[in-house]
């Protein structure tokens, strides 16, 4: 539970205005591809804070132990006591997702507003969320909607997103199609894949925009050239169901293969009913159900309810064919 004097002075907050003398700053840029690791290191340690927080982000981006996480965690804490708005937030991140820490708003709120206070656009966004329905923090999705603008207007392309869903909703405001759309737009020409694949699902359903499949389609093969395991599946989905081309089982079982690799757990449960149907491949039960508990194991899989009924169905349907002994 967030204190009371917290509550008080975070709800009192005001979206910062724009100064001539404090212009926003843009949003962290990831670290050359090219900068190793040992550079980073060298870098931090002889006290580079610009290398703090990559370094950080290096660390928690390619291990998965405790190790790698606490090294992560020392940098991103020497970057906000250094005053670096990018760990400010990115330490922020892991607070509010209970990512490797014990989940708390409280810390995550504080930590967005110092960073917001510092100009970085990307704490803005962060702000607009943290109202939004962060378990602790007074909902206020009006004051969210005046954040999520000033990260916009600052150029960060989670804001964009993030103000196109508020009108997409009518949170803080009422719904708008055509400026959910705008929006979406403007974060997808920024190259945010999760936009790239919600204005896919504008321009199929004909949300603030006219129907065109064929830009949908388009805009979900560019995700997924940025590596979305979701922009893989919607194109799938796309030849699955010939939406705006033919049906083609052959190029959906593809993308819905690739979308597995990249680690999207109910691209199984769309191959397990390909083999279960024989669409384009020859019709497996076993198969089908072998890729139905992938997605039912996986207690993050949207499709996990969706699964584990395929997983009970065939269980029963194979069970009653087998022979009595």
């Amino acid at each position: 539970m967030i204190g009371l004097a917290f509550v008080l002075a975070l709800g009192s907050a005001q979206v910062p205005a724009a100064t001539a003398t404090s212009p926003p700053v843009a949003s962290r840029s990831a670290a050359p591809k090219d900068q190793s690791l040992d550079d980073l290191i060298r870098r931090a340690r002889a006290g580079d804070v610009s290398a703090y927080d990559p370094l950080a982000q290096r660390y928690l981006d390619e291990t998965s132990d405790q190790v790698g996480l606490d090294k992560a965690l020392h940098w991103l804490r020497a970057g906000v006591a250094a005053g670096d708005a990018a760990s400010m937030v990115d330490l922020g991140d892991l607070y509010l997702d209970g990512d490797g820490l014990d989940e708390n708003a409280t810390e995550a709120a504080k930590l967005y507003q110092s960073a917001a206070g510092k100009g970085y656009a990307r704490a803005y966004d962060r702000m607009g969320l943290v109202y939004s329905g962060t378990e602790g923090v007074p909902e206020d999705f009006a004051l969210a909607l005046r954040w999520f603008h000033r990260a916009a207007a600052a150029g960060d392309r989670e804001g964009m997103y993030d103000l196109a869903k508020a009108y997409q909703y009518g949170r803080g405001v009422a719904e708008d199609k055509a400026l959910a759309a705008s929006w979406m737009r403007k974060a997808a020409d920024a190259k945010f894949v999760d936009a790239m694949n919600d204005l896919g699902d504008y321009y199929s359903d004909g949300y603030g925009v006219a129907v065109d499949h064929d830009k949908a389609l388009a805009l979900y093969k560019a995700a997924a050239d940025l590596g979305s395991a979701t922009g893989m599946a919607n194109v799938a989905v796309v030849y699955h169901n010939g939406e705006g081309v033919p049906v083609d089982y052959a190029e959906a079982l593809k993308w819905y293969k690739a979308a597995a690799n990249a680690g999207d757990s109910d691209a199984y449960y769309r191959i397990g009913l390909m083999y279960e149907a024989g669409e384009g491949v020859k019709k497996n039960k076993d198969t089908a159900l072998a890729l139905y508990r992938k997605t039912a194991d996986d207690p993050d899989a949207d499709q996990q309810e969706d699964a584990q009924a395929a997983v009970d169905r065939l269980e029963d349907e194979l069970a009653s064919r087998s022979p009595v002994t």
